[in-house]
């Protein structure tokens, strides 16, 4: 039997790079998938070929009350939630005293606040349904390294990593994991600005022990182990997926 066999599983930001990766993993193992993303047409003409499997609604994770209207079109849809992976992120590339208050708050809305307003919607269905699911956040290796022009990234996924942690606690007396996956520098459309400039490239792969950048399929394994039954006793980690580069 396949590992998400008659799960229903919702990623979020799974228009592109890692989020996209995971939804063509869960319904290879055997998911139903609520996509959830900025962009539906995109979602629609990517996914289309899966017909039934996949089901793609709007969402913008900055705002509330859009996510909590998604996730209840998701229950309306097929009356639970098994399993959800909190996937959408931006990154700023400024200094701390170029940073404005309007950059520096749309990173931690996007990547902070609406990982929260994803949890708490997709955790309080599964309370309410007695679902002992599971929930994944995308954390990443910036929440444990810092380097220059990413402050608000790297603030963001600290939080993202300590949300996970509170939130293990909480649920796991309802029998509910929450855990988190810390991708290194992934060949994604938020790493162009490294991959795409020589010497920055150079750098970053020198850091990394295996030589080489992750690939989005990569991350999206890592973080589909922490939402299955293989890591039923598993909660409240961040799985750094980076090729070593933590390492140093």
């Amino acid at each position: 039997m396949k590992r998400y066999e008659n799960k229903i599983a919702v990623v979020v930001g799974a228009a592109h790079g890692i989020g996209f990766s995971m939804v063509e993993r869960l319904i290879e193992e055997g998911a139903v998938v609520a996509a959830l993303d900025l962009e539906p047409d995109v979602m629609i003409e990517k996914f289309s070929k899966y017909g039934e499997k996949v089901y793609s609604i709007f969402c913008d994770v900055s705002n509330k009350q859009v996510v909590e209207e998604a996730i209840t079109k998701v229950l309306e849809k097929f009356g639970r939630i098994d399993v959800a992976f909190s996937n959408a992120g931006i990154i700023g590339r400024k200094s701390l005293l170029d940073t404005t208050e309007e950059e520096w708050k749309k990173v931690i809305d996007v990547n902070l606040n609406g990982t929260f307003y994803v949890n708490q919607a997709v955790l309080r269905s599964m309370v309410e349904r007695k679902i002992k699911g599971a929930v994944v956040n995308t954390s990443s290796i910036a929440a444990y390294t810092v380097s220059a022009n990413t402050g608000a990234y790297s603030a963001s996924k600290g939080g993202v990593s300590q949300l996970t942690k509170f939130a293990a606690i909480e649920m796991a007396p309802y029998g509910i994991r929450v855990n988190a996956v810390a991708p290194g520098t992934s060949v994604t459309r938020i790493t162009e600005g490294t991959r795409f400039n020589k010497e920055r490239n150079e750098k970053f792969l020198s850091n990394i022990p295996m030589g080489r950048y992750g690939e989005p399929e990569e991350a999206a394994s890592a973080a589909l182990f922490l939402g299955s039954e293989d890591a039923s006793y598993i909660t409240g980690i961040t799985l750094i997926e980076d090729g070593g580069f933590t390492l140093f």
